[in-house]
């Protein structure tokens, strides 16, 4: 596995187990991972330092 893959994975993770899954949802068709009242392009998942598990 890739370094970008592990560090999504990890971040999805984090915004599942933290958020709770009713509340996070990867809406394919606009590349949106979204989130509380918004929400941010899906490669935003691949960031090092977008959730405190990759910090």
């Amino acid at each position: 596995m890739d370094e970008k893959t592990r560090i999504a994975l990890k971040n999805y993770d984090w915004m599942i187990r933290n958020r709770g899954p009713k509340d996070v949802t990867l809406d394919w068709d606009s590349d949106t991972l979204i989130y509380g009242d918004g929400g941010v392009d899906v490669s935003e998942l691949l960031q090092q330092g977008f959730t405190p598990a990759t910090d």
